[in-house]
């Protein structure tokens, strides 16, 4: 007598039953391996933040506690301190669209000044050698603004000993454009942009946090004048800043889409300078005893 083997099979509903499970399992998981992937983003970023910020104390200790803020052209043929490839008009030129050029011979390596998490503007780096788009805004209103021929002073003298608080006074700020929000006045003095209806406009245009503006988990990354660096959600940035009642200077425009053309975003002047209720150390702005 002789018998037949059958080899086993799954059957039609078998398969599917496991494809939907397999299914299932990704949407679970695709999700977490996603924020994991961001958080390493993250932790990256701060720690770029934490060795930019180091780099820029540095500077300052070396230069009698003030901070860079002049616009100098490099002479005929220098290379780029930032990109040595680049060769359009403003490669050869270091203003605070290349602060880093003062920051780099502390910190030797030119990947610091990259968000994991951002995408930078290809042509901008290409062209100009411009960190622009995935890159750290350095907070002019702390340095002064620099200008061909002269100079808009900081409000607190561009120094360090100018900060009443180091450690809770933002230096540099995680943003697409590579120069920090400024306001400056008619008599030519450069304020912060802090006004928070300002900020909210920009990083919650719709009420929720915009990923071009806060890549990490809505949130950004800050590097304090004392050196030090630490992430920030949105909604606790937007608390250590001045409301309209608390703090008269006319609202900024800020530009949109984040890190879309280049200069400076578009801040009026005033006849005055402004006044602030409180203290708003984030921004420098204290309360005069």
């Amino acid at each position: 007598m002789t018998r037949t083997s059958r080899k086993s099979a799954f059957t039609l509903i078998e398969l599917l039953v496991v494809i939907a499970i397999i299914a299932i399992l990704a949407a679970i998981l695709f999700p977490v391996f996603a924020q994991a992937r961001e958080k390493a983003r993250q932790t990256s970023c701060l720690s770029n933040m934490k060795q930019v910020g180091l780099g820029m104390l540095m500077y300052v200790q070396d230069y009698d506690e003030n901070y860079p803020r002049a616009d100098y052209w490099l002479p005929t043929g220098t290379i780029s301190p930032i990109n040595p490839q680049a060769t359009g008009g403003f490669a050869l030129r270091i203003n605070h669209y290349k602060w880093q050029a003062w920051v780099i011979p502390y910190i030797k390596n030119s990947q610091v000044f990259q968000c994991p998490s951002r995408t930078r503007d290809k042509a901008a780096w290409d062209v100009n050698g411009e960190y622009k788009g995935d890159g750290y805004a350095m907070n002019l209103a702390i340095s002064g603004r620099p200008f061909i021929g002269g100079e808009n002073p900081s409000f607190i003298g561009g120094t360090l000993a100018g900060i009443q608080a180091p450690a809770d006074t933002m230096v540099f700020m995680e943003l697409p454009n590579q120069v920090g929000f400024s306001y400056i006045t008619s008599s030519s003095t450069v304020y912060p942009a802090a006004l928070r209806e300002s900020w909210a406009a920009y990083l919650m245009p719709t009420g929720v946090p915009v990923k071009a503006t806060a890549p990490h988990s809505d949130g950004f990354t800050l590097a304090y004048a004392d050196g030090h660096a630490k992430y920030i959600n949105v909604r606790g940035f937007l608390n250590l800043c001045p409301t309209a009642a608390q703090y008269t200077m006319p609202a900024c425009t800020f530009r949109t889409p984040a890190g879309s053309g280049a200069g400076f975003n578009v801040c009026p002047g005033s006849p005055a300078n402004p006044t602030w209720t409180g203290s708003w150390p984030l921004w420098a702005l204290f309360v005069t005893p």
